[in-house]
């Protein structure tokens, strides 16, 4: 039996198709295809907004790393620009560090042509295909070299519009989707060569998401020939419409995108688990992409969180008591057991390995 959301698709997505349109239009963007000058500097000379660069690497002998360039803070963008590095180090033998380095203003540069920012003595530059990473806090050091394996995306525009006017925005591209990685690494003034995977992804914006979006789960995952980008997001309750549901979704085999459609893309979450914060997470998590050409499915269990932030902390320290009355931002993050089924166009698969993903929680 047919149900009433899937009678609705077929408008749904004829609605969608037309304002991905406009929204391509609008920020001067061809469909299907990520250029260099999409990694630059999207919000230079805009007042009250965030940009963050995002680094991650996963190495071959346990170890990793996560980098983030950022302008200012997501939960707090108003007012001038308040520039910090975030340095996550896990060693090779478990031993985690993670350090937020703020800098003056006249600190950051960027140039809006690619991806050229730099903070201090910190930078990263390239050009979608090639990375090169150079950090240095205290005594742990990186540099890295990020090559792209799976095609650089954005989900129709990567521009999500808000407001009578269309005034507000947030905006998302994956220059490296899934790449290899190689370099040097300092950990607590020890040096190491290192050798891995990675991913690159680029956020911009006008407006804090926890205005309108209660809480997201976004990962990603290469397994076999396959690279997978999930994302659902929950709104805040819309009077008459209650929480809404939003997914992304990209499935490639090699450089082959199988498809990037998330209107299928649904997501059961079960076995929920005290944790940091006051909040929970599940420790099941179900995705399911079912459309007329096939589809895909991914189990995620046994999750092992890295990382939990309290996303207050680039608050000044007087606001935060004013602003847990109203909200408690925190963010989790996972490395967990996948498993990943495919029945899409002619491919048939069945792989199993390891996923990223992270729970941020705005309300």
């Amino acid at each position: 039996m047919t149900s009433e959301l899937e009678k609705k698709i077929p408008d749904i997505r004829e609605q969608m198709e037309k304002e991905t349109a406009e929204s391509l239009q609008r920020a001067g963007l061809k469909a299907g295809e990520v250029e260099r000058w999409e990694d630059g500097f999207r919000t230079r000379d805009k007042p009250d907004t965030f940009e963050w660069w995002y680094f991650d690497a996963e190495f071959d002998d346990g170890g990793n790393t996560v980098v983030t360039f950022n302008t200012s803070p997501l939960t707090h963008p108003k007012g001038p620009l308040r520039p910090s590095l975030l340095l996550i180090m896990k060693s090779p033998e478990g031993k985690k560090v993670r350090l937020i380095p703020e800098f003056k203003a006249e600190e950051l540069s960027s140039g809006a042509e690619g991806c050229d920012v730099r903070l201090g003595a910190n930078y990263a530059r390239g050009d979608l295909e090639r990375y090169e990473l150079h950090v240095e806090v205290e005594s742990y050091a990186a540099d890295l070299v990020y090559t792209r394996n799976a095609p650089s995306w954005r989900p129709g525009s990567g521009i999500s519009y808000s407001g009578r006017d269309k005034g507000n925005y947030f905006g998302w591209v994956v220059p490296i989707p899934y790449g290899t990685v190689e370099g040097t690494v300092v950990f607590e003034g020890e040096k190491r060569q290192v050798k891995g995977t990675c991913y690159h992804d680029h956020n911009w914006g006008n407006v804090s998401p926890g205005l309108t979006i209660d809480h997201w789960y976004w990962g990603r995952a290469h397994v076999g020939d396959f690279t997978v980008i999930f994302v659902e997001m929950v709104t805040r309750h819309i009077p008459g419409l209650g929480s809404l549901k939003l997914h992304t979704f990209l499935l490639a085999r090699g450089d082959d995108i199988l498809t990037d459609d998330g209107l299928p893309l649904s997501l059961v979450t079960s076995d929920f688990k005290d944790g940091p914060g006051g909040k929970s997470y599940p420790t099941k998590l179900d995705f399911e992409w079912r459309g007329e050409e096939g589809s895909a499915a991914l189990s995620i269990r046994n999750p092992e969180m890295i990382e939990s932030i309290d996303m207050l902390q680039g608050t000044p320290r007087w606001e935060r008591p004013l602003v847990h009355l109203v909200a408690s931002p925190y963010y989790y993050d996972f490395n967990a057991d996948l498993e990943l089924t495919v029945d899409l166009k002619g491919v048939r698969a069945a792989e199993r390995g390891r996923a990223l993903y992270e729970l941020m929680m705005l309300k």
